[in-house]
Parts: C-alpha cells; sequence; structure tokens
C-alpha cells in the first residue's frame, strides 16, 4: 500500500463513523472544480492521521510504562487486580501496527505474573497472547511461545502414569537428564528482567530512601507470652534505621528506640501496653518531621534481635531468651487471645493473637514430657491463594484440609495442638512463627504444597532453616516468601541466623525434617502410589525464621503436576499426609526423651 492510499485510510478511520463519504456528496461540483493535489501533498499524511498515529504509539508507550512501574513497585504488585489492570492497558493499546508488539508485551506481563502466582492459568494466558502476537508476525513472540512450552513439558510426549494401588494415577517418572531446576530461555529471561533486576532491598543509612521520598510506618504490632515478645514494624518502603538503647535511669526502665527517617507515622502516636514479661509498653510517634520513632520499654536485661522481611518491608524485633525451654509434662492452657484491633486501628498487641485455634487437652497418652505441644501451619489462605493447579485446585484449600486432618491425628496420639489458622483466613509470615513462640510450641511444622515452571515434576520435600543449598531452594523459598530470588549474599543471611540463634535447633530440625521425609514416603508408597522422594533441604523460609523450637517446611506434592494435583485434592492422600507427619513426630518425640534420659 502507498504512502498516499496509507494516509487516506488513517484519514477515514480517524473521521465519525458515518460522515467519511459526507464532504464527496455535499460538493461534488466544488471537488471537480478543484486543483489536482501535487505529489508531495497526496503522500503528506493529514493532521488528524497524525495525531491518531501518536496517541496509538503513546497509549501503548504508557502500557508498557505501566507494567515497569508495577513490577518496581515491591508492594502493588503482590496483588493480582494491579497486574490484571496492567495487563488489560496493554491488550487496549492492541490496535493497528502496534498490534503484534501489544500482544507481545501482554505475554510477557501475563508470563511474569505467572512466575509470582504459580497459577497455572496465567501461563496459558501468556501462551495464548503470544501465539496472536506470532500470528501477527512477531518472530519474538514465537520464540517467547515455544520457550514457555519447552519450560512445561509441553514439548516432548509424557508417558503414561501408572495408576498407584486403588489410589489416583502415580506420576510420570521424570526424564533422568532433566535437571532438577534448569535456568530459564533466555526469551523467559527477558520477560522476568524487571523483576529479578529489582534484586533485595539495600542496606541504608539513616536518612537514604529506598522508594520515593517518606516511607509510611503504617502499623506497629506485637505478640507476646511470658518469657518471649515479637515486635514488627511495618514500612511502606524502606528507609534507613538506627537503633539506641538507653539504659535505665530514675523512674525510667531500659529503652529500645528505633529511628526510621525519612518516614512519616500513618495516623496518631501510639503508646500501648504489651502482655507479657519482656515489654512493658511499645510506643510510635513522629520525632521530628522526616523522623519516626519507636521506642519499646524493656524491664529486664532480655538480648534484642533485629532482622528486616520484605514485601512488605517490616523490621521485626524479638525480646526474650533464646535458651530452650524448660519442657512440663503437664497439659498447659492456652493463653486467652487478645481483643482484635479495630478496622485500621495500628499497634494493635496481643498475648496471643486470636487467629489460631486454642489448644485442645489430648487425651492421656504414654507420651515423652520433653515433646507435648505441636504447633502446624496450613500454608497461605485469605487473599493468598498459593499456587493454583491447572484443575483450578488452590494450594491454600488442600493445605487447610491437610493441617485439620494432622491437627485430629495428633490429639489422638496424645499431642496437644494449635493451629495457627483454623479458616480460609490470611496471616502474615511473621505471625505465625509467633504464634509457634507465644503459645509454647515444642514443634512446628508448616505445611504447603509445591509448584514449578515444569509440570511433570513431582515428589515430596522437607525443609529446615538454613542457608539455601541451591538455586532450587532459594526460587521455592522465594516463592513460599512472596519475594523474588535474592542476590543477598550467603554471608548475611549466615549473620541472621546466627543472631536469631537459629544454630540451637538446628540440628533438632535437620532431625525431624529426615523423620518426617521418611515416613511421609514410605507411607505414600505403600498405601496410594509411587512417589519421588525428593529429600530433605535447607533454604530461608520466612515462616521458619525466628522459631525457638524445632521446625520444618513440608511440601507435600507438586499441585503444579496434573496426577499430583488430583492426589492433593484426594481425602485419600490427605489422611495419608497427615498420618505419615503424625508417626514421624511420634517417633522424634520418643528419640528426645531418650536422649534426655541419656543426659
Amino acid at each position: 500500500m502507498g504512502r498516499g492510499s496509507l494516509a487516506l485510510l488513517l484519514l477515514a478511520l480517524a473521521a465519525p463513523l458515518g460522515t467519511s463519504a459526507a464532504p464527496h456528496r455535499a460538493k461534488p461540483a466544488a471537488a471537480a472544480r478543484s486543483p489536482k493535489p501535487s505529489a508531495r501533498a497526496a503522500r503528506a499524511p493529514s493532521k488528524p492521521a497524525r495525531t491518531a498515529a501518536r496517541t496509538r504509539e503513546s497509549e501503548l508507550d504508557r502500557a508498557k510504562a505501566a507494567v515497569r512501574e508495577l513490577t518496581r513497585d515491591r508492594q502493588k504488585r503482590r496483588y493480582r487486580h494491579h497486574w490484571e489492570r496492567v495487563i488489560a492497558g496493554l491488550i487496549d493499546a492492541a490496535k493497528g501496527r502496534d498490534r503484534a508488539s501489544a500482544f507481545l508485551e501482554a505475554a510477557r506481563a501475563r508470563y511474569a505474573l505467572y512466575r509470582w502466582s504459580a497459577d497455572e492459568s496465567d501461563r496459558e494466558k501468556a501462551l495464548l497472547n503470544a501465539t496472536r502476537a506470532a500470528k501477527l508476525g512477531s518472530r519474538d513472540a514465537r520464540s517467547l511461545a515455544a520457550a514457555i512450552r519447552r519450560e512445561a513439558g509441553d514439548d516432548r510426549p509424557a508417558p503414561k502414569p501408572a495408576r498407584g494401588p486403588g489410589g489416583p494415577p502415580a506420576p510420570a517418572p521424570e526424564p533422568a537428564e532433566t535437571p532438577q531446576d534448569s535456568e530459564p530461555d533466555p526469551e523467559l529471561d527477558a520477560a522476568l528482567a524487571d523483576l529479578t533486576g529489582a534484586g533485595a532491598a539495600p542496606a541504608l543509612s539513616l536518612g537514604e530512601s529506598g522508594g520515593e521520598g517518606r516511607a509510611r510506618v503504617t502499623e506497629v504490632r506485637a505478640w507476646s507470652n511470658d518469657d518471649y515478645t515479637r515486635v514488627a514494624i511495618y514500612l511502606s518502603h524502606w528507609v534507613g534505621w538506627h537503633k539506641l538503647e538507653l539504659a535505665p535511669a530514675e523512674g525510667l526502665p531500659r529503652r529500645l528506640a528505633l529511628d526510621l527517617r525519612p518516614a512519616s507515622l500513618a495516623g496518631r502516636a501510639l503508646a500501648r501496653p504489651v502482655a507479657g514479661e519482656r515489654v512493658d509498653r511499645v510506643r510510635a510517634a513522629q520525632n521530628d518531621a522526616d523522623t519516626v520513632r519507636v521506642v519499646l520499654d524493656l524491664p529486664g536485661t532480655d538480648r534484642v534481635q533485629l532482622f528486616g522481611l520484605d514485601d512488605p518491608p517490616r523490621l521485626i524485633v524479638d525480646v526474650g531468651t533464646a535458651a530452650a525451654r524448660a519442657h512440663v509434662a503437664e497439659a498447659r492452657p492456652a493463653p486467652e487471645p487478645a481483643r482484635p484491633a479495630a478496622p485500621g486501628e495500628p499497634g494493635r498487641t496481643a498475648a496471643v493473637p486470636a487467629s489460631f485455634e486454642r489448644t485442645e487437652r489430648a487425651p492421656e497418652h504414654d507420651l515423652p514430657a520433653r515433646i507435648r505441644r505441636v504447633v502446624v501451619d496450613a500454608g497461605h489462605g485469605g487473599h493468598d491463594p498459593g499456587a493454583i493447579g491447572p484443575r483450578r485446585v488452590r494450594e491454600k484449600d488442600v493445605t487447610l484440609a491437610m493441617a485439620r486432618r494432622l491437627a485430629k491425628r495428633l490429639r489422638a496420639a496424645g499431642f496437644e495442638v494449635v493451629l495457627t489458622r483454623k479458616d480460609d483466613r490470611f496471616l502474615a509470615l511473621e505471625e505465625r512463627t509467633a504464634i509457634a513462640n507465644t503459645s509454647g510450641g515444642d514443634l512446628f511444622v508448616s505445611i504447603h504444597a509445591n509448584a514449578h515452571p515444569r509440570r511433570n515434576r513431582s515428589g515430596v520435600e522437607t525443609y529446615f532453616l538454613n542457608v539455601a543449598d541451591d538455586r532450587y531452594a532459594a526460587r521455592l523459598a522465594a516463592r513460599e516468601n512472596g519475594v523474588e530470588v535474592s542476590d543477598r549474599g550467603d554471608g548475611d543471611v549466615g549473620r541472621i541466623l546466627t543472631d536469631l540463634d537459629a544454630k540451637a535447633s538446628a540440628d533438632s530440625s535437620r532431625q525431624l525434617a529426615g523423620i518426617v521425609q521418611r515416613e511421609l514416603t514410605a507411607g505414600v508408597r505403600s498405601r496410594v502410589g509411587e512417589v519421588r522422594d525428593l529429600g530433605v533441604k535447607s533454604a530461608l523460609f520466612y515462616v521458619l525464621l525466628g522459631a525457638r523450637m524445632p521446625a520444618v517446611l513440608v511440601e507435600t506434592a507438586f499441585i503444579s503436576n496434573r496426577v499430583e494435583e488430583r492426589r492433593l485434592a484426594s481425602e485419600r492422600y490427605q489422611e495419608e499426609v497427615a498420618a505419615g507427619i503424625t508417626r514421624a513426630v511420634t517417633a522424634f518425640a520418643r528419640s528426645e526423651a531418650r536422649v534426655a534420659a541419656v543426659r
């Protein structure tokens, strides 16, 4: 098509519907007498056509800019509705000559969302948009679509799975030559560039901001029992902070002051008592125009430990002895939950959060005294569905079902049980660990369902807290933590773990993980069907960070695998997971009792 024809076409498209031929009908004689336009005039696009072209170009540019802005916003990108909005903007921009480019960018954005959501429907939509762009002539889109298929394993025929005895089919064996965590294609790296380029939150000096201007201190929360208190300070983005300890003075207790700058306090200043014996009161106020000061009144000489968690940024303060607690044989009543905060009320303090299920006295059994109370954590919940399988089975639903079954079996075996959540509600990761600590738990078991971009990944694996053994473990921890794979060095992670005295329970956690892995895989093989034993591994899971007891995280199956997704949704598999973990906890408790007797 020549330039003159293109200009006339653009002019016709720019005119209001039904009016493009009106000038020719209104003045046929004048049109006949008009001089023939020059070749240059015929080639030059009219002003409305140039304006329309610029509008379409800027619409796509604006849509792409919105995607970049979202991927760099550590807070907003945690919520699906922000992703859906920017992807819809790209689809709306798929007009004229920008159609292929817009569909390609929509495919990349949707794939980036998939890597955050672990929702198979997001990957399918990414593939659909890439296919649309490829049909419109985009070579990059063809490469992206092929990379998505390769990653999922759709480029090779899957062997027909064998059926387990009386249960759902066993997962197909994974090809031996396929590495457990193959690196993504360059095309997929490009789609994720904005996400992985963000890296870990930088260490900031007091007065430096990791975002735009002053951070908002949005909430201060506390969880306590008599020998432990956790305080969490939530920020809109990271800024520099400084710790200042003030010795007791006449009429004043020892105080820990945390200055955050540049920052502003959302809402009014607060001063609240804290339950327990380690912190008397927590206060937060605008100390000056650019500084928020949070003060903890400390009646004793307890050790204070601080660390930061991302997405959303929050500063965690743990106060209390890290020494092993004295374990008593008699059943202990659960602390009364405190009144929940009113909506939007900052600074809620609680003896123990009201969200966990109260401990029930177990039947009398001949159990060792050292391990009596088990905290069972169902992963995800509320607005966080976790991974979602090809048939739309949600991780948050199956983990809650397995946690309930596990609690029932543990109580029948004579243990006391605390559930971090007993229904479909959201709990922050630091709150789950705080529940375990403040409820006096002797063991902590967090239940999850695994997910992997390659659909034929299958098996069971159990984790304890430590530096990640490999990139696969780091990526899994990043998904469960709700953050990107961090570039934070092992040295920094090691210092965090050392500061938290995690080594005190690391050996016990490793031992518990080994027993859980053995009992769970053996039980599934004998009663459900074949299962891959992926072994015991370590990684930096936030939900285990700061747990003052042996703590493990169990990845019970791959919800991204169609066969294992069906297993996870079945009562038979859920019961076998609960039975296997119960056997493991019982065996671990007896081994701990034997060690205590020898000592």
